[in-house]
């Protein structure tokens, strides 16, 4: 769990990036977005905070997937299909940006389902998860 957290904390920033495509899930005042984007190895999430010259910060979220796999207690390569996505921002009042992901994944005929609530900061620094 602290290699998936140190991991998140690594990820590269992005300044200056295009806005968040079609489909992103915005809060609630429209400064931030995530997005995913599922493929054979794994999903693609994508975190964009809004700057003040409307330019958008975007850094990877993607750990948090191996975060939830270690939830379920099997490693992916264990599963048919997987894919994770961000389902609902959560309201903070402290600055920080709180947003819960969901992954699904299956295996056998049967669907596994975990939720993370992660929180980070609109710098990019992952402070929980």
């Amino acid at each position: 769990m602290l290699a998936t957290f140190l991991l998140l904390m690594a990820m590269a920033l992005e300044v200056g990036a295009a806005g968040p495509p079609d489909g992103a899930l915005w809060n609630r005042d429209r400064t931030a977005a995530v997005s995913s984007v599922h493929t054979d190895n794994g999903s693609v999430v994508t975190a964009y905070v809004r700057q003040q010259d409307d330019t958008f910060l975007t850094f990877d979220l993607s750990a948090v997937e191996g975060g939830n796999f270690g939830k379920l207690g099997r490693s992916r390569k264990d599963f048919d299909r997987f894919e994770t996505t961000p389902i609902e921002w959560l309201q903070r009042q402290d600055g920080l940006l709180q947003v819960r992901i969901q992954t699904r994944a299956w295996r056998q005929g049967q669907r596994y389902t975990v939720t993370e609530p992660l929180v980070f900061s609109p710098d990019g620094r992952v402070v929980w998860r």
